[in-house]
């Protein structure tokens, strides 16, 4: 587990121990590196980092409505997360507690042209 540290809010990046992995490729890592390289890529990267933070405040402290979630699906090139294959497209959801990943999927292109190339 990581934290996400934006300004002066902190909201934790955890992927879930039995998170589902696809790979579409030649990635021979095992699980728990491929997950550490997703929590590190949400914790450096800026954008993401301000985006699942202020929505995990915003669940925090909405009143009336304690297990809202946010479901989300970010696709980022594989070398951002410092993995070698070419696209990885991550799911999970944004709670009061921060970000949980429940799916991670490793491609060889990016997907838009894998549904052209059949």
């Amino acid at each position: 587990m990581k934290k996400i540290n934006y300004g002066s809010f902190v909201c934790e990046v955890s992927v879930d121990p039995d998170y589902m992995l696809l790979k579409h490729g030649l990635c021979d890592y095992e699980r728990d590196t491929i997950a550490y390289a997703v929590e590190r890529f949400f914790t450096r990267c800026r954008k993401a980092g301000k985006a699942c933070t202020e929505e995990s405040i915003q669940i925090r402290v909405a009143k009336g409505k304690a297990k809202r979630k946010h479901a989300f699906m970010y696709l980022a090139p594989a070398i951002l997360m410092e993995l070698p294959e070419g696209w990885v497209r991550v799911w999970g959801e944004v709670n009061a507690a921060g970000v949980e990943i429940n799916k991670i999927e490793i491609l060889k292109e990016h997907p838009c042209f894998a549904e052209y190339a059949a």
